[in-house]
């Protein structure tokens, strides 16, 4: 699962369009300060239909308290979101997936399709971070993708792809922090923008092409 720490500079524009956003209008698949559409296009669009399942909840109980070395970390509660927070990463990955033309088609019934993703949320935390002068943000969201192949002979999908796809963001230490809410979007954006490259990478919604399973 890639992660990266985010540097200063790509969170100047965050910074500019959401510093002052607050639990109003917080739901990422509605609100576009909070996340905007990534735009990804695969070059050679799939010919295979795909089925979407609803995804999935495996993320452990949120923790109330930790610590970055010696500075307390502070944990925000789901309820921060005016929706739930898999719904909202539900609605996000079926835009991007069906923008993206990694398949031909989104079908409504996994038996008239020929590829079935099994999403998974994995992780999905925000966090505020205290530090001697000043504090840091956090956002971290990791999703696994599961992916099936057409109807053998045997009445069985093949497995094509099952790996976690994620994006650790975290900010330098400043007196104002970046929204947690921005921050959030960025982390989903970057975990979903990297599932529809392993996707479109290994060819999962194309015939004729290699699809090597992953794990």
């Amino acid at each position: 699962m890639g992660m990266k720490h985010a540097t200063t500079g790509s969170f100047l524009l965050l910074l500019w369009l959401c510093a002052c956003a607050s639990s109003p209008g917080a739901d990422l698949a509605t609100n576009e300060r909070l996340y905007h559409d990534s735009g990804y296009l695969c070059k050679l669009p799939g010919d295979r239909s795909v089925f979407v399942a609803p995804l999935a909840d495996a993320r452990q109980p949120a923790l109330d308290a930790n610590s970055l070395g010696e500075f307390p970390i502070a944990y925000d509660a789901d309820a921060r979101w005016e929706r739930p927070i898999v719904d909202m990463v539900d609605d996000l990955l079926r835009r991007e997936i069906a923008a993206s033309s990694v398949f031909r088609t989104v079908e409504a019934q996994p038996a008239a399709a020929d590829v079935v993703l099994t999403p998974t949320l994995v992780t999905f935390v925000t966090a505020a971070i205290e530090q001697m002068a000043g504090g840091r943000s956090l956002a971290e969201v990791a999703i696994r993708i599961q992916a099936h192949g057409p109807v053998g002979a045997d009445g069985s999908r093949p497995e094509l792809l099952d790996q976690v796809f994620g994006d650790r963001e975290l900010t330098e230490i400043a007196f104002r922090t970046v929204s947690r809410y921005v921050l959030a979007g960025a982390a989903t954006r970057a975990s979903i923008v990297r599932a529809l490259q392993g996707l479109d990478s290994k060819s999962i919604g194309r015939n004729g092409m290699p699809a090597a399973a992953t794990k």
